[in-house]
């Protein structure tokens, strides 16, 4: 006992031990960094629902951003570009092409990714539903500013934001993790990453510009989506860390019978 207690003592002062001692604790300090912004993160996003519960107007920096945004003149491709991106990742659109993604990822065995970006999209819009839900707040008036089509409540916050932070995060997540980061030909997923960081760089002001949604909406669309993004990465990581444990573990047993 005494043997392997010096054995193990020698080893944490090797320099393989101590460099594993010190990546262990930034890697504590860093998850709890973390924890600590996604709270903050989580108590700012209720604050904000409550209060715009409370005054679901406009508030005159919002009313001010929007005009704004709108009556800058811009280049024709400019706006055919902005309009593509609200129309193209309405719910049908992408709730097509989130079948096809993850009816792929289960062809190829890629189990686990596809309830990863399945359970993330679908349980961040239908959070992000709930709290529209309770703020209830109205969408931007057509005599305040354009509004390219007429909607009613629910603009807190923007949903599209929050599903183009889901989604596209999610996916963009992936494409930087095992398989895909050893996959042969990842080169071909440049062009889609880059399309999709476009997406939710630029939705936000999409909406804006449309007059579907005032600015402490799309932010809020950003805050929630990064929010459950972030938990269900945190959870992804965990998972698949159990499921390499439990192999590892099988595989040791197996060769030791």
């Amino acid at each position: 006992m005494d043997s392997l207690t010096s054995l193990q003592n020698a080893h944490e002062r090797s320099p393989a031990g101590e460099t594993g001692h010190v990546h262990g604790r930034k890697s504590r300090i860093w998850r709890g960094v973390v924890i600590a912004l996604w709270v903050i993160g989580l108590v700012t996003l209720a604050t904000a629902s409550v209060l715009t519960h409370n005054h679901p107007g406009p508030w005159p920096i919002e009313l001010t951003f929007s005009q704004a945004v709108q009556h800058v003149l811009y280049w024709p491709w400019v706006i055919a570009v902005l309009d593509f991106i609200g129309t193209f990742n309405n719910p049908t659109p992408t709730g097509v092409i989130l079948g096809i993604i993850c009816a792929g990822m289960l062809l190829m065995g890629w189990y686990m990714q596809a309830a990863f970006v399945a359970l993330t999209v679908g349980v961040g819009n239908g959070i992000d539903a709930l709290i529209g839900n309770y703020v209830l707040r109205p969408r931007p008036s057509p005599t305040l500013v354009h509004v390219d089509v007429p909607l009613l409540y629910n603009s807190f916050p923007s949903g599209h934001v929050c599903h183009m932070m889901v989604f596209y995060g999610s996916l963009l997540y992936l494409s930087f993790t095992r398989p895909v980061r050893t996959w042969k030909y990842r080169w071909v997923l440049i062009p889609f990453q880059v399309f999709a960081v476009l997406n939710i760089l630029l939705m936000g002001y999409s909406r804006v510009f449309q007059g579907e949604h005032w600015l402490g909406d799309v932010l809020a669309g950003y805050l929630s989506g990064g929010l459950w993004l972030t938990m269900f990465i945190f959870l992804y990581q965990w998972a698949t860390k159990f499921v390499e444990r439990r192999r590892s573990k099988r595989v040791g047993m197996q060769s030791m019978a």
